[in-house]
């Protein structure tokens, strides 16, 4: 199977995810949150809270996490991948306990998603798939969204954070240099999707 077909069954299956996410946060804005390790719920919020949860997710540090990471070299704990589609912004955020969620600049998403099994097995891998991904990154000082069209990875690791972006276009003409990450990063999505009821 090409990555063309892959990318086409994972862009449909994300589409989906985000449309339905995005249809229900205009109707009445909403966050999923894990109430237990059994059941996520959901509940409305006041206002969109997208903005302050993914600058938050960058702000986590290794020691919140309970992670004690050696110091001679540079080690990938976190995860963000936002991926811009139509105008909106999908944030998926792990980290190396197995923590995820993904955040919706249209309103709502999943938060605590590491609670379940599967969500927590690939939030780990996604994490540690990106420590091979630092030598095609740069040191980032900034977290900016990605513009039309663009899929921007920030490692979050000991030393700072990292950040490598790539076009849609890239990844639907297989020159896409970071298409095994943004895999991984959408089996993430897939397994908060299972979780949330989607």
């Amino acid at each position: 199977m090409t990555y063309t077909i892959i990318g086409l069954i994972v862009i449909s299956c994300i589409a989906f995810f985000f449309t339905s996410c995005r249809n229900k946060s205009t109707e009445r804005n909403e966050v999923a949150i894990t109430q237990d390790t059994l059941k996520t719920k959901i509940h409305k919020t006041q206002e969109n809270t997208f903005e302050d949860l993914r600058s938050m997710a960058f702000k986590v540090t290794p020691e919140q996490l309970g992670l004690s990471l050696s110091k001679d070299k540079t080690i990938v704990y976190g995860v963000v991948m936002d991926w811009e589609m139509g105008g909106a912004t999908a944030s998926t955020v792990a980290y190396q306990t197995g923590d995820a969620s993904l955040y919706l600049s249209s309103g709502g998403g999943v938060i605590g998603g590491g609670q379940h099994e599967n969500v927590n097995v690939a939030a780990k891998h996604f994490v540690n798939f990106a420590q091979t991904f630092l030598d095609k990154s740069i040191k980032s000082e900034t977290t900016a969204l990605p513009e039309k069209n663009q899929v921007i990875f920030y490692l979050l690791t000991n030393k700072g954070i990292y950040a490598g972006k790539e076009e849609m276009k890239n990844f639907e003409n297989n020159s896409f240099a970071w298409v095994k990450l943004f895999e991984e990063g959408n089996k993430v999505l897939t397994e908060l999707r299972k979780v949330s009821g989607e």
